[in-house]
């Protein structure tokens, strides 16, 4: 193995200097396209459109097209040598991470793979993880035979050697010939690693059933459920990956967007895609993207940890349906117009516009119905224009026209009358320009009117009873919404049925096409936001992950829900049942407070068992905390105190300050979490993992089964070290263990 090591390292030497190479001549290009981008761009702004004839009009106009185009493509070249080069910068480091020597009928060959190709002229020097013949190394163990579809050719390839490697800094620090990578000591040395402040993208690790749902992309829409820990992300950030390699001629990052729970998150995950050589996919949190969609709301934030009775009616199925017969009935009933209005005079009252909406013959939808009325108003405009002509007003407004202005509408219509003709044209087309605009745009629609009659029509479309609201309670609400609207304000829910209604009455939306919709934490997403999705882009595959057991805004969605959104379409299940962030003690410490017995999951590491610190009639418990945060902070670990809600954060804060306790309180999604003591709600904790978590379960009413799914999304964050801080033995959370499940803190 010695030698072997030393002819390795030499090879990983002259790969390196491969990749050297490279990076420092696409360097050079890129710099230099950057360049000449810019000088293009510039010349291209500098052309005009030649109207002294027919014929150089049009030449000057393919002139221009034709150096749009070229930008375009050069575009596209240098955002693919940018992202090049992000790539070859990570494998100077560290150029590949294993090895498969496997047998076909032409002979042994021999593969090296990395998060990139690298190649020379005679050879593969590095596969890219994403390439078809890379699966062997995730799928097949030595001596396996393992079928394989490249292309078109359908081969059987015998797997002879797999090798990994842990290469820092272009040196090999340690090298393992294995039978597989389930299990390996590389996988256990990376999870006894201490936690970081962004995710990694751990390709070198992927396990075969992750790789197996990276690599199928045979559905519609993908399901990827797993238990807390399993790596449900990284498998979708490595899903994305894997698509815009093998779309690479069909699909742009743009083409893709990704939906993050919240803002934290989006950061800890910022750097994923880029490990792995992709850049430019979209990311937002879902309240960002509604907001960039209706931005004349401010969007006011939620901190509630259980969602009230009508946030959920919102957020229900029920609500998309009663929504959608609604704008059916507007075709025939209760549109709300806004008066035309021309130089501070009515032009076309909204009862005319109402009068002339409800004579249109249609079966189309409401959007096509509306379509027409604009066509209508527009041709009307058209007509008043006519009888215009002659006003005092366009009179006036020639007069006012200087002398120069005069004579270039002369010289361009070449006789007097037609100049008076092109400049009355010119007039008249200024003047009714704010008009047009607004019919083009159905400004004409009272749109915060349309949405608050919706809501006053809400009991006759669904069953208010059904969530336990009555019609008291449901009046007050849409004065509240009345209220807030006034205000330019909105939650998220209305803010969500008030974009559903306005592209109901648009139509489809025409601008970005996605082709892949990515939701991380899906439970997290309403019923409504996801029809709304589906609803708005019906074309697009989705790809989602979850874990229903970390629904903390409860009954926030089911699977269930999920089977009647994308019913028709061809929908893929995966389960992922190992966790590999928590110790086998942490992991099944957290499956008490699970409702269901948790699916079989396949112990990976040991660990200490988790210790129940009880706080009641005993004030040494804040020397027992300072102790261990001091050891924590010592051996360079990550220390989280997760609350149930905001409140709670914001009290244990204040608490540890008296106690001489250092920590940063989190209560933000813009807040940072770079600290190596903090104190943060679960809602911004989910998906997070820290080397030592608190789970504060000392202030919390525990009667319900939304504080069983907090308890258990609390303690699954916790990688190598669990605290619970209760008040006693009786506490009913307490209460669901075993007293094997952990250990008794001995405070003096």
């Amino acid at each position: 193995m010695k030698d072997s090591q030393s002819m390795e390292q030499q090879r990983v030497h002259t790969v390196v200097e491969k990749i050297q190479l490279e990076l420092d001549q696409l360097k050079k290009t890129v710099k230099h396209d950057s360049a000449e981008q810019k000088r293009r761009l510039k010349e291209s702004g500098e052309i005009k459109i030649n109207q002294g004839s027919s014929e150089s009009m049009w030449e000057s106009a393919g002139e221009l097209r034709a150096v749009e185009q070229d930008l375009m493509i050069r575009s596209k070249t240098l955002l693919k040598n940018q992202n090049r080069v992000v790539a070859l910068e990570k494998m100077v480091e560290d150029p590949y991470f294993g090895r498969i020597d496997y047998e076909d009928e032409f002979g042994q060959e021999t593969i090296y793979i990395g998060i990139s190709s690298v190649f020379d002229e005679y050879d593969h020097l590095v596969v890219d993880w994403r390439s078809p013949i890379a699966s062997l190394y995730y799928e097949g163990n030595v001596g396996d035979t393992i079928p394989l579809n490249i292309g078109e050719q359908k081969l059987e390839l015998l797997i002879e050697l797999k090798r990994q490697f842990l290469i820092r800094k272009a040196k090999i620090i340690q090298m393992l010939d294995t039978d597989n990578v389930m299990g390996d000591p590389y996988l256990l040395e990376a999870l006894e690693d201490k936690s970081a402040y962004q995710m990694s993208a751990v390709i070198s690790t992927l396990q075969k059933e992750q790789n197996q749902i990276v690599r199928d992309i045979s559905a519609k829409i993908t399901l990827i459920e797993g238990v807390a820990g399993s790596g449900k992300t990284v498998v979708l950030m490595q899903k994305i990956a894997y698509l815009l390699y093998t779309f690479r001629d069909q699909l742009r990052a743009s083409e893709i967007i990704l939906f993050s729970p919240n803002k934290i998150f989006q950061t800890y995950i910022s750097q994923v895609l880029p490990e792995l050589g992709e850049m430019n996919v979209t990311s937002h949190t879902f309240p960002e993207f509604m907001n960039q969609k209706v931005p004349k709301f401010t969007l006011i934030s939620n901190q509630d940890e259980e969602l009230s009775k009508v946030t959920l009616l919102k957020g229900s199925l029920q609500f998309s349906v009663a929504l959608k017969h609604y704008t059916n009935q507007l075709k025939m009933n209760y549109m709300r117009f806004a008066s035309l209005s021309f130089q501070g005079e009515i032009l076309i009252s909204k009862e005319e516009i109402k009068e002339l909406f409800y004579r249109i013959e249609s079966k189309g939808t409401l959007a096509s119905k509306l379509g027409l009325l604009q066509t209508q108003l527009l041709q009307k405009i058209e007509q008043l224009k006519r009888t215009q002509r002659t006003s005092k007003w366009v009179e006036d407004a020639m007069l006012s026209m200087s002398d120069s202005e005069l004579r270039q509408h002369e010289s361009e219509s070449k006789n007097e009358q037609k100049a008076e003709e092109t400049l009355i044209d010119s007039i008249m087309d200024a003047a009714y320009s704010p008009v047009i605009k607004r019919i083009k745009k159905l400004a004409f629609i009272r749109y915060q009117h349309q949405y608050i009659h919706f809501l006053k029509a809400v009991p006759k479309l669904l069953s208010l009873k059904e969530f336990s609201i009555d019609e008291e309670m449901w009046s007050e609400h849409i004065q509240q919404v009345v209220t807030n609207m006034a205000h330019k304000k909105m939650v998220l829910e209305d803010l969500d049925a008030f974009y559903s209604l306005f592209q109901l009455m648009h139509g489809p939306i025409s601008s970005t096409k996605f082709k892949y919709i990515c939701l991380d934490e899906v439970q997290d997403f309403s019923p409504f936001q996801l029809q709304m999705l589906k609803d708005f882009y019906p074309t697009a595959n989705f790809v989602m992950s979850g874990d229903l057991n970390q629904n903390i805004l409860m009954k926030r969605i089911s699977f269930n829900d999920l089977d009647t959104i994308f019913t028709g379409n061809s929908f893929q299940r995966y389960q992922l049942l190992t966790s590999y962030r928590s110790t086998n003690e942490i992991t099944q410490f957290a499956n008490r407070f699970l409702e269901e017995k948790a699916a079989a999951e396949s112990p990976f590491r040991e660990g200490k068992k988790p210790e129940l610190i009880l706080t009641a009639n005993n004030e040494h418990y804040w020397d027992y905390l300072k102790q261990i945060v001091s050891d924590s902070q010592i051996n360079g670990l990550r220390t989280a105190f997760i609350s149930k809600n905001y409140a709670e954060a914001v009290r244990f804060h204040e608490e540890l300050t008296t106690a001489g306790i250092d920590s940063s309180l989190v209560l933000k999604d813009t807040d940072s979490t770079h600290h190596p003591v903090i104190v943060i709600p679960v809602q911004l904790a989910k998906g997070l993992e820290f080397d030592v978590a608190f789970a504060l379960f000392h202030y919390s009413d525990h009667s319900s089964a939304t504080n069983l799914s907090t308890a258990y999304t609390i303690c699954s964050r916790a990688m190598h070290e669990l605290y619970v801080m209760a008040p006693d033995l009786q506490d009913p959370l307490v209460n669901r263990l075993e007293s094997a499940d952990y250990h008794l803190a001995e405070l003096n």
